[in-house]
């Protein structure tokens, strides 16, 4: 059997390597992910509607022509299972978050919406199965009486720091005894990054410790202008692949997953935010804003992320349960993979 992952942008998701990962080990299954033949980048806002529409459509006309048995289609932009529909091929929805909610957010209300919407229900309908990446989107896909995986996106248990907490803090100059918080993200402002320099400046009026900045992203330049206001009390990495991450969490003493929240903070915790999961691999305390509430971080409002870190510092926020990828995820994979062979999906 082949399976063939379809995403626009397939090489940026580290999920789609677990996933890989994990199907190369049936042995009757042939696994791999198209990759877009076409991909143009403009900034700008309708530059960017521009260029999102001839991405969409290079990547729609390559669907047509690739061969499988079954398809694995991660959806935003649901839009990737029209020609399959169209094909009538099998295939199995990746429900990575509302697409029709994730373009409001972004374009704001309009035609676009509710064309979203409608292309969103067609890919949920003719799938023979939904993936979801958290729990918290069953709510949105339970009315299709579709089978439904949900599959979380957690670490693998090879996601571990290659050098011991303490020399690593060493390398970059942090003195004994003082303490990190670490953030890891895109520097955007649906990451929260926004919210970071009053975040560092509440918390480093009250208390002497240091803040990591790992990410890379439109917001640097905000971050650059804080570190350089603290000098070392605030240091910026830039972008690390995802393998360099585990020193940097391991190291530190408190991350934080600083997010504003919207109509769908409900849909996201630590199953679906990697970076959440990360954190937990770790067992490092959490504090968060903007997500769903969970009892593996400490969830506060956006104004009061500052008291939040505090808390952590001192030792009022308990530590998180480690989960991975295998133990957990891997084994809903091979559930849903041995219902389709035996023909019940």
């Amino acid at each position: 059997m082949k399976v063939v992952y379809i995403a626009l942008d397939p090489l940026k998701y580290p999920r789609i390597k677990k996933i890989a990962q994990s199907i190369r080990k049936l042995d009757w299954v042939e696994f791999e992910a198209m990759i877009p033949k076409f991909r143009a980048i403009c900034h700008g806002h309708l530059g960017r509607i521009f260029f999102a529409v001839a991405n969409y459509l290079a990547v729609l006309f390559q669907v047509f022509f690739v061969k499988a048995d079954i398809f694995w289609v991660a959806n935003c932009p649901d839009i990737l299972t029209l020609p399959l529909v169209l094909r009538r091929k099998k295939y199995l929805l990746e429900y990575r978050s509302p697409w029709s909610m994730e373009v409001e957010r972004e374009f704001g209300r309009g035609p676009w919406v509710r064309l979203t919407a409608i292309v969103e229900s067609i890919g949920l309908r003719n799938s023979m199965a939904i993936t979801l990446t958290t729990s918290k989107l069953l709510s949105r896909v339970s009315s299709f009486s579709k089978p439904i995986f949900v599959i979380p996106n957690f670490p693998t248990k090879n996601f571990k720091a290659l050098s011991s907490a303490e020399d690593f803090r060493k390398r970059y100059g942090v003195k004994s005894g003082e303490r990190i918080v670490l953030f890891v993200g895109k520097l955007t402002r649906i990451e929260g990054a926004d919210m970071l320099p009053e975040i560092i400046e509440q918390v480093l009026k009250k208390v002497n410790c240091v803040f990591w900045i790992v990410g890379d992203g439109p917001l640097l330049s905000d971050l650059i202008t804080v570190e350089e206001k603290f000098g070392d009390r605030v240091r910026s990495f830039g972008w690390k692949p995802n393998e360099e991450v585990p020193d940097f969490i391991n190291a530190a003493d408190i991350c934080i997953a600083p997010r504003h929240i919207s109509a769908y903070s409900q849909f996201y915790n630590e199953e679906g935010l990697q970076k959440l999961s990360e954190y937990m691999f770790f067992q490092k305390p959490i504090v968060a804003c903007g997500v769903a509430r969970s009892n593996e971080y400490l969830l506060v409002d956006e104004n009061d992320m500052a008291d939040g870190i505090l808390k952590a510092l001192n030792g009022m926020v308990h530590l998180p349960r480690p989960r991975t990828w295998e133990d957990y995820s891997e084994k809903k994979i091979y559930e849903m993979f041995d219902l389709i062979y035996c023909g019940k999906i």
